[in-house]
C-alpha cells in the first residue's frame, strides 16, 4: 500500500481552457460523463479520427492487477479490464459488472452476487460468474505471486489456498452464469468496497489460462473494458482502440496511446511540443511551469486523499521512545512554511493523520502547532535526539527542510538519501530511524487508511513498531462495524490518539497534485495517483488539435 494506494475521487477539465482553481472545481461521475462525452461521436471518414496521447512514467511491472500495485499500471489496465464495482469521481461505489452493491446477509458475511448480462470480453466470450470465481481463485494461488491479497483474504478459504493447503476458495460459490455467493470468515466492512479496486478486476479463463506467465504483458490483456489492446511493446508505447461491443455507452475516442517517459523533464517538453496531449506535472517542476506562459494556463491542481508525514520507529534503541521528545519534534516543524516554500503551494497543512475527504476527520482540529521555543524546551529538559533521515530521492527536499526546523530546536540531524530499493528493504526490516512517507487509501475510508497503518501487527511491517492495544481496539471493531456513523467516531479517537497524544507519526500536510491537459482535452479527470481515459473526450474542431 503506501505510496502506491489507489483512489478514484477525480477532478475534472472543462472544455474551455481554464486555470487550477476553474479547472479544478467541476467533478463529475465516471458513469455520467461517459454518457456525456460519448454522445455525438461519429466514425464518418470526413472527420478527423479522435485520438487521446497521453504520457505516464512505465511501471515495468505489466498490466496485471494481480501482480502489481503501481498507479502507472492501473490507469491504463482500469481502461482495458473492469471490476465488480466502480467508484465515482464523487467517490461514489456504483455497480459496474455487478447490477447492485452487495450488501451483507443478517450474518455479516454473505454476499449475494448478481453479474450484469450480456457483458461480453474482448475476444467475444461472454462474461460469466465462472469467470469470476477463475480470476479470485487466481489471485489466491501461491503460483500467482498477487501483490494485493490482504484486501480480499478474509473470503472463506483464501487463506488455505495461500498457503497452499487447498486448490479451490471455500468461499466462492457459483449457482449459475450471473449468480455467485462470497462468504467470509468475518464481518468486514469494506468488502464490498474493495470489489471497486483495480485488485478485483475480472480476467476471462480461457484466455488467462492460455497466455500462462505472460498474462499483463505484450497483447495478452482481455477484458470488458471501453478500450481494447491494439499494441504494446512493454517499453515505450501501448495503443487501446474503442471497443464497439462496449455493454455500456458508445466510448467516445477512436484511440488512446500511452506513451512512456522515463524523465519528468522530455515528458513536460513532449507535451509543450504537442507530442503528447496529457500528463501528470512532477511537483519538482511545479515552480517553473507556472511561470512558463506557454504551460501555466494548462496546469490543473487538485486535491487526493493522501497524508504526507514523518515516520518515526518507535522501537527501542531508536532514541524515539518518549512522547513528549516527539511531541517536540512535531512542534518544531513550520507546516505552512514548508508547504508555500517547498512545495510551492502544492498542499495544505495537515490537521490530522486523516484526510478531510474521510469519514472521522475532525473539521474542528486546528492544523498542528508551530512553536519552536516550546519545542526547544522540552529537548532540553528530556535530552535531543541525534536522528537520521533516510529518504529517497523523491523526498530529499522536504527531508532537508525538515532538518533545518528540528536543528533551529537543538536537535542533530543527518539526511541520508538512499535507492528506493534499499529504503524499501530498510523499511522492512525495521532499520529507519525516520522516514517520510505519502501515504494514499484507496478510497475515502478510515480502514484502508489507519488499519493498514496503526494496527500493531502491520505497523511493525512498517517500521514504526507503534503499539497501543486501545487503538488495536478501536481498529477492529470499525473493521467489523456496518454502523457507520460509529465507525467515523472511531476513527476520529484513533486520529485523535496518534498524532495528538502519542505523536506516533507527524502528519506534515495533504499533498496537491497536478497535471497539464491540452484545450482540446475534455473531461481530463485523476483520481488519487490513477489517471483515467473513461470519458475523457477530445474536441477536433479546435485549432490546436493535432492533424494527423
Amino acid at each position: 500500500m503506501g505510496d502506491s494506494c489507489m483512489t478514484r475521487r477525480a477532478f475534472v477539465r472543462g472544455t474551455a481552457s481554464a486555470g487550477a482553481a476553474a479547472a479544478g472545481a467541476a467533478a463529475i461521475g465516471a458513469t455520467g460523463a461517459l454518457a456525456g462525452c460519448g454522445q455525438g461521436a461519429s466514425d464518418t471518414s470526413t472527420e478527423k479520427r479522435k485520438v487521446l496521447r497521453f504520457g505516464q512514467a512505465n511501471s515495468k511491472q505489466g498490466l496485471d492487477m494481480q501482480k502489481s500495485t503501481s498507479s502507472q499500471s492501473s490507469s491504463i489496465s482500469d481502461t482495458i479490464f473492469e471490476t465488480p464495482l466502480l467508484f465515482t469521481e464523487e467517490n461514489e461505489l456504483v455497480p459496474l459488472l455487478f447490477t447492485e452493491v452487495p450488501a451483507p446477509e443478517a450474518d455479516g458475511v454473505t454476499y449475494h452476487c448478481t453479474l450484469k448480462g450480456g457483458v461480453t470480453f474482448h475476444d467475444g466470450s461472454a462474461l460469466t460468474a465462472d469467470d469470476v470465481k477463475f480470476t479470485f481463485e487466481r489471485m489466491f494461488t501461491p503460483a500467482t505471486g498477487a501483490k494485493s491479497t490482504y484486501l480480499y483474504d478474509m473470503i472463506a478459504g483464501a487463506k488455505e489456498m495461500l498457503a497452499g493447503t487447498a486448490t479451490e476458495l471455500a468461499g466462492l460459490t457459483v449457482e449459475d452464469d450471473t449468480h455467485l455467493t462470497f462468504v467470509l470468515t468475518e464481518p468486514y466492512a469494506c468488502f464490498a468496497r474493495n470489489l471497486g479496486s483495480s485488485y478485483a478486476q475480472v480476467f476471462p479463463r480461457d484466455a488467462c489460462t492460455a497466455a500462462g506467465s505472460s498474462w499483463g504483458t505484450g497483447t495478452s490483456c482481455v477484458g470488458t473494458g471501453p478500450y481494447k489492446m491494439e499494441s504494446n511493446d512493454d517499453t515505450t508505447e501501448v495503443v487501446l482502440v474503442r471497443n464497439d461491443s462496449y455493454h455500456g455507452d458508445r466510448p467516445p475516442l477512436d484511440e488512446v496511446r500511452y506513451r512512456y517517459f522515463d524523465d519528468v523533464n522530455t515528458k513536460m517538453l513532449s507535451f509543450k511540443n504537442g507530442d503528447i496531449d496529457w500528463c501528470d506535472l512532477d511537483g519538482s517542476l511545479l515552480a517553473t511551469y507556472q511561470q512558463d506562459p506557454d504551460v501555466k494556463d494548462l496546469i490543473v491542481s487538485y486535491d487526493t486523499l493522501g497524508t504526507y508525514f514523518v515516520a518515526l520507529n518507535l522501537s527501542e534503541g531508536k532514541g524515539l521512545e518518549d512522547a513528549d521528545v516527539r511531541r517536540a519534534l512535531s512542534l518544531a516543524i513550520d507546516r505552512d512554511k514548508l508547504v508555500e516554500t517547498v512545495l510551492s503551494g502544492a498542499g495544505t497543512p495537515a490537521s490530522g493523520f486523516l484526510t478531510p475527504q474521510e469519514p472521522g476527520f475532525d473539521k474542528d482540529a486546528p492544523v498542528f502547532a508551530y512553536d519552536p521555543d516550546e519545542a526547544a524546551r522540552i529537548l532540553g529538559e528530556k535530552g535531543a535526539p541525534s536522528l537520521l533521515i533516510q529518504v529517497r530521492a523523491q523526498d530529499q527536499n522536504v527531508a532537508v527542510a525538515i532538518q533545518d526546523f528540528w536543528s533551529k530546536a537543538g536537535v542533530s540531524c543527518e539526511v541520508n538519501t538512499v535507492d528506493n530499493g534499499v529504503w524499501a528493504q530498510d523499511r522492512a526490516a525495521g532499520n529507519l530511524q525516520v522516514t517520510l512517507l505519502g501515504w494514499f487509501p484507496a478510497y475515502a475510508d478510515g480502514d484502508n487508511n489507519m488499519y493498514t497503518y496503526f494496527l500493531s501487527s502491520t505497523a511493525e511491517k512498517n517500521s514504526s513498531f507503534y503499539n497501543n492495544p486501545h487503538v488495536d481496539e478501536l481498529l477492529v471493531a470499525a473493521r467489523a462495524s456496518t454502523d457507520e456513523e460509529a465507525r467515523a467516531d472511531m476513527y476520529k479517537e484513533v486520529d485523535d490518539i496518534v498524532t495528538r497524544q502519542d505523536y506516533a507519526v507527524l502528519p506534515l500536510f495533504y499533498p496537491k497534485h497536478q497535471f497539464v491537459a491540452k484545450d482540446y482535452v475534455e473531461n481530463a479527470k485523476v483520481g488519487n495517483l490513477i489517471y483515467h481515459v473513461r470519458g475523457v473526450d477530445v474536441d477536433t474542431t479546435k485549432e490546436d488539435y493535432p492533424a494527423e
